[in-house]
């Protein structure tokens, strides 16, 4: 898949697809909170969608973050769980 492209352009590539799937997971979140909300979708703007999904994808790359940084910690025997 990657062969032909320089390391740089692969890692670049892998980035853009990790964002993806943050984005994808971070609309469908948004959704079921509007709709656990009792709101519908269309009475938002693009502008606050914007906001939602971004905060949705904040919180999926904190946790991302949080799960990495405790596995490390645990490799190393030094989290207390």
């Amino acid at each position: 898949m990657f062969k032909n492209l320089s390391p740089k352009k692969r890692i670049q590539k892998l980035m853009d697809r990790y964002s993806n799937v943050i984005r994808e997971r971070a609309i469908a979140q948004a959704k079921a909170k509007i709709a656990a909300n009792n709101k519908d979708i269309n009475n938002f703007t693009e502008e606050q969608l914007e906001i939602i999904v971004a905060e949705e994808e904040y919180q999926i790359k904190n946790k991302i973050k949080k799960s990495t940084f405790m596995s490390v910690l645990a490799f190393f025997g030094i989290a207390s769980f």
